[in-house]
């Protein structure tokens, strides 16, 4: 039994209960299950067989949502497709992915020809779901060349699980075509929960106005997403029962106020679109006394197993993708264990701890020792006025790198640059010291939300 068939299940109990609210849209259970049919007639009118590619380039509706399951439905392999890319790498991507057809959201027409989404629907016509499917999902790349992770649906005990949870009031910040917004998707989908899609595009104005609104128990962020929030004026007070933290590495400062605020319920989720879910960190273990509670991402989920080898984190395990498309599986090439690019350690009692991306790892002094940046990141936002931070290399002739500072600061503070230096050195030692700042309305971020360093890094091209 997959998720798609808990789903079906759930749409058919209590049809008048409110499902799936975007925009403007707002589906009952039977709605929503009758558009999820008439999706699926609407591939298959059009000559999609199981097996087939079907790439969806898409935003934040409930109708975009239930095409995914649709695909899915329909034993088809479902190809996310972000708006991360420029022209040349989406169509690349497209041309890879061995596709049988595209739907686009008529939104997205202008950047990618496809189906529109709004002329799929045909008729409710009911069918029993695909035993199997694939996904498929866009992760970027160091080569130019787009790389698409291949996860096979698997009949686990996960989906069973979750669906003994209590229905919630669920809000997805993040995009539905990345690995956290699909999974929070479809955990409420399969739970029952009433949930809430928030714009393609994240702003802490419409979170806070949904939160009230729509009565919101359940969210999740990346961390960039919360600070936002965090930051925001009228920032909601203790109303969450949950609030999951994932997709980047998360300040222990900006947790410690995310807990003072919303109470005991805050958890941070490790994982990546190649590892779905790596650890977690439950939020009843988070003790605002223990300081090292606030750095930990957890350990490992059930089923997960987790290395760190040379001070890199590996993983293997059911959530750990089958390999890249058009590339050999993983079983075949590294016995299924993936390099996550991030590094790391155990403590004594097993919890996993990050350090850092390797590629943002600063590499510097007359020895070439490494500066972790997340490490500086962390200690940064802990000054005064200092709102968010990222360090990352500056090319130099001497040291190869050294580090600096790009900052958003509160708007009557003044910086003073020496200070911070001098209290970064008294903190973390002379290797640590920054050689420059710039002070920025705002850090750049990724379409998922996450600081985008690497764009920073080009500054100094």
């Amino acid at each position: 039994m997959t998720y798609v068939d808990l789903v079906l299940q759930k749409l058919s109990t209590d049809g008048e209960r409110e499902a799936l609210v975007g925009g403007d849209t707002r589906l009952t259970r039977s709605q929503a299950r009758d558009l999820l049919f008439r999706l699926a007639d609407g591939l298959v009118r059009r000559g999609v067989r199981p097996g087939d590619g079907v790439a969806v380039f898409i935003g934040n509706t409930p109708e975009a949502l239930l095409l995914t399951v649709a695909v899915h439905l329909l034993g088809c392999r479902l190809v996310h497709v972000p708006p991360e890319p420029g022209p040349k790498e989406l169509a690349a991507l497209i041309s890879r992915a061995d596709v049988a057809a595209v739907v686009v959201d008529p939104t997205f027409s202008d950047r990618l020809d496809g189906w529109h989404l709004q002329d799929l629907p045909g008729d409710p016509v009911e069918r029993t779901p695909a035993p199997g499917f694939t996904t498929v999902s866009y992760t970027g790349g160091t080569t130019g060349l787009p790389k698409l992770a291949v996860h096979h649906e698997r009949t686990s005990t996960r989906w069973e699980a979750l669906r003994q949870l209590p229905p919630s009031t669920m809000l997805c910040n993040t995009l539905i075509t990345h690995g956290s917004g699909a999974g929070v998707s479809r955990m409420a989908l399969v739970v029952g929960s009433k949930l809430v899609l928030g714009p393609s595009t994240f702003d802490a104005d419409t979170f806070v106005r949904l939160a009230v609104d729509e009565k919101i128990t359940m969210t999740m962020f990346v961390p960039p997403m919360m600070y936002e929030v965090l930051d925001h004026p009228d920032c909601p007070g203790p109303q969450f029962l949950g609030v999951s933290v994932g997709g980047a590495m998360l300040s222990p400062h900006r947790l410690r106020q995310a807990v003072e605020k919303w109470g005991p319920v805050v958890f941070q989720a490790y994982g990546m679109t190649e590892a779905l879910g790596i650890s977690m960190m439950p939020a009843a273990d988070v003790d605002l006394a223990r300081p090292d509670t606030l750095r930990t991402v957890g350990k490992p989920v059930p089923g997960m197993e987790v290395e760190v080898r040379d001070g890199d984190v590996w993983v293997r395990g059911p959530m750990v993708m089958e390999g890249y498309w058009g590339e050999p599986p993983l079983r075949e090439t590294a016995d299924g264990w993936f390099d996550t690019g991030d590094m790391g350690y155990f403590d004594d009692n097993g919890y996993l701890y990050l350090n850092d991306r390797s590629k943002d790892v600063i590499v510097t002094g007359r020895t070439s020792d490494n500066v972790y940046s997340r490490l500086l990141d962390d200690f940064l936002v802990t000054l005064p006025g200092i709102r968010q931070a990222a360090a990352v290399g500056r090319p130099d002739e001497a040291l190869g790198e050294v580090v600096h500072l790009f900052l958003v600061v509160d708007d009557d503070n003044a910086v003073d640059f020496d200070s911070i230096r001098d209290s970064v050195v008294a903190e973390l030692g002379e290797l640590y010291q920054p050689r420059g700042v710039t002070i920025l309305p705002q850090l750049p971020l990724t379409k998922v939300g996450k600081v985008d360093k690497r764009q920073l890094r080009s500054l100094f091209r």
